[in-house]
């Protein structure tokens, strides 16, 4: 009896460590879940976004005829307006490209979205931008680098 009480003890730190690295690992997958967009969102809305805003907007977000869309201007814009992602979102799906407004389908808009938070450091995660989630994306703090 001794000796089952002797390897008991002996294996429980390996027992502790393993469990605590389980506990670790479904911490880290639950924050990997928990971005707003996918990454093959974001890659096929760069697509998107070089076809029908990059002429406004530029290849680098960072404005032209249109407003930057990313850096220490869109960091401000965000700041000043506090619009929400499906704020955004919205504004994106009627008013834009401005030459043929809501003229996409809201699949490519919620692309194009997807790619701008992705340009701007937003974490991506496991489930797609839907316009409901898009309710839940907080664009303050701007992850960015301003």
């Amino acid at each position: 009896m001794g000796e089952s009480v002797e390897s008991a003890v002996r294996g429980f730190p390996v027992f502790v460590v393993t469990s605590v690295l389980g506990v670790f690992l479904l911490v880290c997958q639950a924050i990997a879940a928990t971005g707003d967009y996918t990454k093959s969102q974001a890659v096929a809305g760069k697509a998107l976004y070089d076809a029908h805003c990059a002429s406004c907007h530029m290849t680098k977000l960072t404005g032209g005829a249109g407003p930057a869309l990313a850096g220490k201007a869109f960091a401000s814009y965000l700041k000043f307006s506090h619009i929400t992602g499906a704020q955004l979102l919205s504004f994106v799906m009627t008013q834009m490209p401005y030459n043929a407004p809501g003229s996409l389908k809201p699949a490519e808009y919620r692309r194009i979205l997807a790619y701008i938070l992705q340009f701007n450091h937003y974490p991506a995660g496991s489930r797609p931008l839907t316009d409901k989630s898009a309710t839940g994306i907080s664009m303050l703090p701007y992850p960015g680098k301003p």
